[in-house]
C-alpha cells in the first residue's frame, strides 16, 4: 500500500482557521454558512459547496483542495504512485509514534548511507529509534550525523537511544546551527554529504529544513522539510502564526529552491518544490 498523505482538504481548512485565529463564528458571519454546517466540516462531513465557500473566505484555492482530496483518496486505496525516485543509498523509515490522542500516528525518518566510508546521514529519528539502530547496524555504519528538523517528540524523541548506539554521533539542530549567527541559511558538510540548513520558523520557532545538495549523479537535490511543508499542506500553527509560516516557506523554499528539488517531508509521501508551487492550496 502507498504511504498515506498527511492532510486532506478538510484538514487544510481546519489548519487555516486555527493558524489564522479564525473561529467558526467568524467564518459563519463572513460566508453566511450556518454554524451547524461548519461543525459538519470539522467532522469531515461538509458538502463540497461548503468547503469551497470556506476556502475562498480563507484565501485558499478550492480547485487545489479538490485535487488534494483526489490524491488523498488514491493513497487510501493504495494507488498513489507519484513519488519521486530516490538514490539507491536513500531510505525512508516510517516510524510509529502513536499516543492516546493519535494512536496510529507515524512520522518519517530518513537514512542516507555512504558506503565508501561507513558514514550515515539520519534526518529525524522518531519517538523511538530502535528501528533506525537496526537499519544502521545492518549496513555496518560506523559514524552517524543526525539532523533534527524540530524538537517535537515524533521527530526527536529517539535521540538518546540513537546516541547510546553511536556515542560519537554529531547532532545538528536549530540551536547548534543558528544560535549566535546571522542569516537564515548555513552550509555545512556531514561526512561527504553537502548540506544547507534553512531556518523556516512557523510550525515551531526552531524548524529547520535540510537541503542535501549532492545526491548521486542524475538525482535532484532533496529537501528534508520536517513539519514545515507536506504534499498539499503545511505544518499546523498556533493561532496567529500561519502567515509567518507561509511567508517563510514561500521566500525561503518555494522562491529560492529549484523546482526540481524533491521534498522529503516529516509525514506522508514525497513531493517536489515545483509541484507545491502549482498545487498546494496555501500558495
Amino acid at each position: 500500500m502507498s504511504i498515506q498523505i498527511e492532510d486532506n482538504a478538510t484538514d487544510v481548512l481546519r489548519k487555516s482557521m486555527l493558524g489564522r485565529g479564525i473561529s467558526s463564528e467568524m467564518i459563519s458571519e463572513k460566508t453566511g454558512i450556518s454554524l451547524s454546517e461548519i461543525r459538519r466540516l470539522r467532522k469531515h462531513r461538509a458538502s463540497g459547496e461548503t468547503r469551497a465557500k470556506i476556502a475562498v473566505a480563507l484565501g485558499l484555492s478550492p480547485e487545489k483542495l479538490e485535487l488534494l482530496d483526489l490524491k488523498f483518496d488514491s493513497a487510501v486505496s493504495g494507488n498513489f504512485t507519484e513519488e519521486a525516485k530516490f538514490p539507491r543509498n536513500f531510505r525512508r523509515e516510517i516510524m510509529f509514534c502513536g499516543n492516546k490522542v493519535l494512536p496510529k500516528m507515524t512520522s518519517n525518518a530518513y537514512v542516507v548511507t555512504d558506503e565508501t566510508c561507513g558514514n550515515a546521514l539520519v534526518v529525524d529519528c522518531g519517538k523511538d529509534a530502535g528501528t533506525l539502530v537496526e537499519v544502521l547496524r545492518s549496513r555496518a555504519v560506523r559514524h552517524v550525523d543526525l539532523c533534527i528538523t524540530h524538537n517535537h517528540f515524533d521527530h526527536a524523541g529517539g535521540i538518546n537511544e540513537l546516541r547510546d548506539a553511536f556515542p560519537a554521533m554529531c547532532i545538528y539542530n536549530f540551536n547548534t546551527l543558528f544560535l549566535g549567527t546571522a542569516g537564515n541559511t548555513v552550509d555545512f558538510d556531514a561526512g561527504n554529504f553537502a548540506l544547507r540548513a534553512i531556518s523556516v520558523p512557523g510550525h515551531t520557532t526552531d524548524s529547520v529544513v535540510y537541503l542535501w545538495k549532492n545526491p548521486s549523479t542524475g538525482f535532484a537535490p532533496i529537501a528534508f522539510t520536517g513539519d514545515t511543508l507536506f504534499l498539499g499542506s503545511v505544518g499546523g500553527c498556533l493561532p496567529g502564526d500561519l502567515e509567518q509560516s507561509l511567508g517563510n516557506i514561500k521566500a525561503r523554499l518555494l522562491d529560492s529552491l529549484s523546482e526540481e528539488t524533491v521534498v522529503a517531508p516529516g509525514h506522508g509521501p514525497a513531493t517536489g518544490i515545483g509541484a507545491e508551487i502549482q498545487e498546494n492550496p496555501f500558495f
